[in-house]
């Protein structure tokens, strides 16, 4: 009889340390999200849905039933529930966010078009890895931009040494305070795949990307799916190069903390811009480092 119970309580401590939540996450009209970010409050614990919104999370052993769940996706309003309330229904609902509609002439306006960031892969860079085990970690940094800007393209270099045969990116971008990013300026996702190496372009010219009143933004990468080279080990990085400034962004997850470290990853946006706003935003920049200067 001891050895019985023994051997249930074994069992049971096997079953919680190994506990797995998996489900689906679905919107209103019962369509999959893709990519949603699912993590574990602060802690280093997180996935991310699949391109049919399978998701399938690890429990820590110490975990609370009160401890929450956060699940977060561009457009949708982000959802906390307990591992309590997902054990009992997995299968998760996000609500669509409402959106106030800002109206933009875009053709009313004299704009210029410019390249911001590095067009070009110096001899001498270092390389940002992506884990292919780790699909919520994002790398990134900020572009300084005009009062007025539309997005037309972002640019990057994969190191020449990567190895797959195809992966899938989602990009992000947020507004930014206090020199990291602050909060997601995306109202769906945004999603590249590519086979090759080298510079990779992703037109945003669809997505309508207008910022406006704003001088900085932070863009990121996150790597959530790939396809393996049969042959060859999984390889996939980025090109950065070394600055004094702490423009290079990482965090595990979407609730992890932001960190910043010196350099800037080679990559570059391409954007259209109102010539009479950067006028005042040039004359703002070299006001403030004249000011810098009187008072060193």
């Amino acid at each position: 009889m001891k050895i019985g119970l023994a051997i249930c309580a074994l069992l049971l401590t096997i079953s919680i340390c190994a506990q797995k939540i998996s489900g689906t996450v679905k919107n209103e009209n019962k369509e999959v999200i893709s990519y949603c970010s699912i993590s574990f409050g602060n802690e280093n614990i997180s996935t991310i849905t699949d391109s049919n919104g399978n998701y399938s999370l690890e429990i820590p052993q110490n975990a609370n039933k009160n401890d929450e769940i956060i699940f977060e996706s561009n457009g949708y309003e982000s959802k906390n529930l307990s591992i309590n309330e997902i054990t009992q229904n997995s299968n998760i609902i996000l609500n669509k966010r409402v959106y106030a509609i800002q109206e933009i002439n875009v053709s009313g306006k004299k704009t210029k078009r410019e390249t911001i960031g590095a067009e070009k892969r110096p001899m001498l860079t270092f390389s940002k890895m992506f884990d292919k085990n780790k699909p919520t970690v994002e790398q990134g940094q900020i572009f300084d931009i005009y009062n007025w800007t539309k997005l037309n393209s972002y640019n990057f270099y994969i190191i020449p040494s990567s190895r797959f045969k195809e992966i899938t990116l989602k990009l992000n971008i947020y507004s930014v305070k206090d020199g990291l990013p602050y909060q997601s300026l995306l109202n769906e996702n945004i999603i590249y795949k590519t086979g090759t190496t080298g510079w990779q372009n992703i037109d945003l010219q669809q997505y309508r990307l207008i910022y406006t009143d704003s001088d900085k933004l932070a863009i990121t990468l996150q790597l959530v799916d790939y396809i393996q080279d049969d042959t060859i080990d999984f390889v996939f990085g980025i090109s950065a190069k070394k600055t004094l400034s702490n423009n290079l962004l990482y965090r595990y997850q979407s609730q992890g903390k932001w960190e910043a470290s010196k350099g800037s990853f080679i990559s570059n946006i391409d954007i259209n811009y109102n010539k009479d706003q950067r006028e005042k935003i040039s004359t703002a920049k070299n006001q403030n480092k004249a000011v810098s200067k009187s008072t060193e």
